[in-house]
């Protein structure tokens, strides 16, 4: 079974798969959850206190959320295009959900850059 990353505050609780979660945005002092399917959710979370969440419960597992910047902690295994130029960030299932998200192109090359030392690691 899949893990889960859940986020419980007040009388709210939010559960979701850790490999359905594509990205989560932040908005003052609150961050918006989204996953796959295409749903948002809004919790009274600020972006820090869900990467704490994503490592406390998902230890090793979490490394597939990368924080980029102040705004954004996105699911690396979801990145499906990076153009440094154009401050782009898209993010797609291959399968219906897609999301355009814009970036520093600081952030955005350091990114790109990651991404392909982790591939060029696994193809030695």
């Amino acid at each position: 079974m899949a893990k889960r990353i859940i986020i419980s505050k007040g009388t709210e609780l939010v559960r979701v798969p850790a490999d359905c979660l594509m990205y989560v945005s932040s908005d003052g002092n609150y961050s918006n959850l989204v996953t796959s399917d295409g749903r948002s959710r809004i919790v009274t979370f600020q972006l820090g206190q869900i990467e704490d969440v994503i490592n406390d419960q998902l230890g090793d597992d979490g490394m597939i959320f990368l924080r980029l910047g102040r705004s954004l902690i996105i699911n690396t295994e979801y990145i499906y295009l990076v153009d440094v130029a154009k401050q782009l960030l898209i993010l797609s299932d291959f399968h219906g959900s897609f999301h355009e998200l814009s970036a520093s192109k600081e952030v955005l090359a350091k990114l790109k850059a990651y991404i392909e030392s982790i591939e060029r690691t696994k193809n030695d």
